[in-house]
């Protein structure tokens, strides 16, 4: 569910330029374009999703 505008918060992510290159290619994909912000907010959504509730199986290391 996406909050209301006046309750959204705001937070950075940095990505590796191929990361940002694709992402840019998807937004851009559509008629008409979609905004980098959108298509985050978008992927976001999907995967908390389909994470809700779940353990989180994520390949880290202690290096």
């Amino acid at each position: 569910m996406m909050l209301k505008k006046a309750q959204m918060k705001r937070f950075s992510v940095s990505l590796e330029p191929a990361e940002y290159a694709e992402l840019y290619r998807l937004a851009q994909a559509n008629r008409p374009p979609l905004s980098l912000q959108f298509v985050t907010r978008y992927a976001l959504q999907r995967f908390l999703d389909e994470h809700r509730g779940k353990q989180l199986q994520l390949p880290l290391s202690n290096k």
